[in-house]
């Protein structure tokens, strides 16, 4: 029983440690619109395009990953709208990232 259950965890390992061992130090470059963030509705729609940008460049930055590809990237993308927020540091745009995290 206890070595059915070590293999069991060490396969598990060895699945995800690729998660674990994934850079999200990249550079990335946002365009953002400062306009819009005057208005908490412009400040949404910001927030909903940087995301969607973070989202492609995480799928991409980590496209060789075959096993836990959702886990590492859902890591990358709060990761990076975490600096990314902490960058931008308006109050609308910092809302609209907790509304929707």
């Amino acid at each position: 029983m206890i070595r059915s259950l070590s293999a069991i965890a060490l396969a598990a390992s060895l699945a995800v440690a690729p998660a674990f061992a994934a850079s999200d130090d990249f550079q990335m470059e946002i365009d953002l619109n400062r306009t819009q963030l005057e208005t908490v509705e412009g400040a949404r729609a910001e927030y909903s395009r940087v995301r969607d940008e973070v989202h492609t460049r995480c799928v991409a930055e980590h496209d060789g990953f075959r096993f836990a590809k959702t886990y590492v990237v859902g890591q990358c993308e709060r990761q990076t709208m975490k600096k990314i927020v902490a960058h931008v540091g308006d109050a609308n745009f910092t809302e609209a990232h907790f509304t929707y995290s």
